[in-house]
């Protein structure tokens, strides 16, 4: 799944805060969709696996966004450190 590539176009469109709505949304049904395969029938799995893929590209890029914004200027990188650290 090309989030990442995809990125700068959905930050525009759609916002940090939105795009981690997304992020939750997910998960959710990610997890959600786990509970309701059958057993016996694990191959399910697989396809709600991608969700994974849309929940860390979206939540990292919106909250990489979040913190450049609130970062003083010339502290944008001790930011991004800060987020590695504890995000």
């Amino acid at each position: 799944i090309p989030i990442f590539h995809l990125a700068p176009m959905l930050l525009e469109k759609l916002g940090p805060g939105a795009l981690q709505i997304v992020a939750g949304a997910a998960y959710v049904i990610r997890v959600v969709g786990y509970t309701l395969v059958p057993k016996g029938h694990m191959v399910f799995v697989f396809l709600l696996e991608p969700m994974h893929g849309v929940t860390y590209a979206c939540a990292k890029t919106s909250s990489v966004e979040f913190v450049s914004t609130l970062m003083p200027t010339g502290y944008e990188a001790s930011g991004q450190a800060l987020l590695g650290l504890f995000g």
